[in-house]
């Protein structure tokens, strides 16, 4: 999944924005200044000056990705201007809004870097007033408005963030082009049941129900659910019919299992929101799933979980099972990557998904939905839910 590569630089006026992107072109010329349309009075270096019927063009036509008005101006970040910045470089675009960002991110795919550059309010006193700006007081006001902004925005998480009152423009500037060269080596494998979805959940639902339909008794219902609660097959039902002496075929069984699990299983709340939010940052994302696949991707189609993500990856389909490294390394093929280039893995299962990952070559994050961890190596994180995990995820992997 070879993409495009930009930069977000996102802070309050006079934060360093123009002095760390000329940094950034001084280290490697592929960095390059996008310049926004502007309609407005004011200067006009770093823009491309419009006028309001271009401007209106370019709305009619749905090339605007973001506009914003600010100083008594019109800014826009345009599908065609952005078009060319990218086949000429690495562009670097500046915004003063969490909502520009968040258009940029979702309007045009690519491999974005999003930077908060700071400063506190009296830097931006001093730099405004220090380089003759006769708008100091509309500056400061539009200071207020950005820490306004990220107080209405707790849920964004910038890629990084850089103080430049403390950090010099040459080194903060180096720090993003290290950041950029990083997202190479973003790779998220994540497990299907009990961590994207909740497969236990459905199982014991259907257990419930199953029981109550043929009259079995609570000790039968037991034994169902401990040998279904990991892993259900064709196997499973013939070895719980010869046990329990249930009437139907095993084939009966698992084929009714199998069409009514898929109906009834559920993703996690929130999961699919965040595997886009992770797949808008500039991850690939794969499924790596023990089971049939069959039944495996009749739940990801139901659950909405198969839109969500680049590629699946499942047991029965490569040959090899979880914690084999042989599926871990189908994996990253599926989407371009190896293993050697490095990568997540996310899952609930501490022997499959961690250990497995791990003696892949991968970081590990075990979702522990409130239990202890059960000993032995650690993995690198352990995240109360699935949501926890990939916020860990895009946000740690800095």
């Amino acid at each position: 999944m070879n993409r495009q590569r930009g930069v977000i630089l996102y802070g309050p006026p006079a934060s360093g924005k123009d002095t760390v992107t000329r940094a950034l072109s001084e280290l490697d010329p592929a960095f390059g200044l996008f310049s926004r349309v502007k309609v407005g009075p004011g200067r006009s270096a770093g823009y491309r000056m419009g006028t309001p019927e271009q401007l209106q063009e370019l709305r009619e036509s749905g090339a605007v990705i973001y506009e914003n008005a600010r100083y008594d101006s019109t800014y826009v970040i345009d599908r065609l201007g952005m078009d060319a910045a990218f086949e000429a470089g690495v562009p670097v675009a500046h915004l003063g809004q969490v909502d520009g960002v968040r258009a940029l991110l979702n309007r045009y795919p690519a491999d974005w870097l999003t930077v908060l550059l700071w400063c506190p309010r009296e830097a931006t006193a001093g730099r405004s007033a220090g380089r003759g700006d006769a708008d100091t007081p509309a500056r400061l006001a539009a200071w207020d408005a950005t820490q306004e902004d990220l107080d209405a925005n707790p849920d964004f998480r910038f890629d990084l963030v850089i103080r430049t009152d403390t950090l010099p423009p040459n080194q903060a500037a180096d720090r993003i082009r290290r950041a950029l060269a990083q997202q190479d080596q973003r790779l998220l494998l994540v497990d299907f049941d009990d961590t994207l979805i909740d497969r236990l959940a459905a199982v014991t639902a259907w257990v419930a129900a199953y029981r109550a339909d043929h009259g079995l008794g609570a000790a039968a219902e037991h034994r169902m659910l401990e040998a279904m609660s990991v892993r259900a097959d064709l196997a499973t039902f013939a070895q719980l019919r010869t046990e329990l002496g249930l009437i139907e075929s095993a084939y009966e069984l698992w084929t009714r299992y199998s069409a009514e699990l898929a109906a009834a299983v559920r993703p996690f709340p929130g999961a699919l929101e965040a595997l886009d939010t992770v797949r808008t940052a500039g991850w690939p994302v794969v499924i790596v799933t023990n089971g049939g696949a069959e039944v495996q991707r009749s739940k990801m189609r139901a659950t909405g979980v198969a839109e969500r993500v680049d590629a699946v990856c499942i047991s029965e389909e490569v040959g090899a099972r979880k914690p084999d490294r042989l599926i871990f390394e189908t994996a990253a093929a599926s989407v371009g990557r190896s293993l050697a280039q490095g990568g997540w893995m996310v899952g609930d299962n501490a022997e499959l998904d961690v250990i497995g990952g791990r003696e892949a070559g991968l970081r590990t994050v075990w979702i522990s939905h409130g239990r202890p961890w059960p000993g032995g190596a650690e993995p690198d994180y352990i995240a109360r839910d699935v949501l926890h995990a990939l916020d860990y995820v895009r946000g740690g992997a800095r």
